[in-house]
């Protein structure tokens, strides 16, 4: 795998986490 493909992995890899953040907050909410 290359740095790039790491990276771009990585920042997924944050997105999703994110969504899934914002999914949990509103399910508490």
């Amino acid at each position: 795998m290359s740095l790039v493909d790491i990276v771009l992995l990585i920042l997924k890899l944050i997105v999703a986490s994110l969504q899934l953040l914002d999914a949990v907050l509103k399910y508490l909410k």
